[in-house]
C-alpha cells in the first residue's frame, strides 16, 4: 500500500507542473499573437504611408523634367528686346509660359522664396558662385528652386558673398 500512496501522491505535483507549464505556454502564445498583431498593424500603417507618399510625389519626375522648359521661357522673356514687347506673337508665347506656370502650380509645384540679401540655407540653396558682398548672404539668384509638398525638387542656384 505504501507504493500506492506514493503513486497517488505524485500525480497532483505533476498536475501542478503540467498546469503551470500550460499557463506559461498559453502566456507565451498570447504574447506571440500580440506581437504578430502589432507587427501587422505597423505593416499596414507603413503601406498606407508609402501609398500616400507615392500619390503625393507621383508627379515629381514629370515636374522635374518640365523645369528646364519653364526656365527657358523665363530666360527668353528676360532677354526680350524692347521693340518686340508689344508683338502679338510674343504675347502669345508669354501666355503659354503663364499657362505652364499655372498648370505646374495646380500640380503642387511651388517656387522656393529667395531674394538677394537672404542668408544661404543649404537645404534650399545651391551655391554656384561667390562674389563681392556680405559673407553668407545671397547676391544673385541664378536659377529658381522648386518644391513639391514641402520636398525640394530642385534647390535654388545662387551666388553668395565671400
Amino acid at each position: 500500500m505504501s507504493e500506492d500512496n506514493q503513486t497517488t501522491a505524485n500525480p497532483p505535483a505533476e498536475e501542478e507542473n503540467s498546469a503551470e507549464e500550460t499557463q506559461q505556454r498559453i502566456a507565451e502564445l498570447e504574447n506571440n499573437w500580440k506581437r504578430c498583431a502589432a507587427e501587422l498593424e505597423n505593416y499596414r500603417k507603413q503601406v498606407e504611408r508609402e501609398r500616400l507618399d507615392f500619390a503625393q510625389y507621383a508627379n515629381a519626375k514629370a515636374l522635374i523634367a518640365l523645369l528646364p522648359v519653364l526656365d527657358n521661357f523665363q530666360r527668353a522673356n528676360a532677354h526680350l528686346p524692347e521693340d518686340l514687347k508689344d508683338n502679338e506673337w510674343v504675347k502669345g508665347i508669354a501666355g503659354v509660359e503663364a499657362q505652364l506656370e499655372e498648370t505646374l502650380t495646380s500640380l503642387g509645384l511651388k517656387k522656393i522664396p529667395v531674394k538677394a540679401g537672404d542668408s544661404v540655407n543649404p537645404n534650399q540653396h545651391e551655391v554656384i558662385a561667390m562674389g563681392e558682398g556680405e559673407s553668407g548672404k545671397i547676391i544673385d539668384i541664378l536659377e529658381d528652386g522648386y518644391e513639391l509638398n514641402r520636398k525640394i525638387l530642385r534647390a535654388a542656384k545662387v551666388r553668395v558673398g565671400k
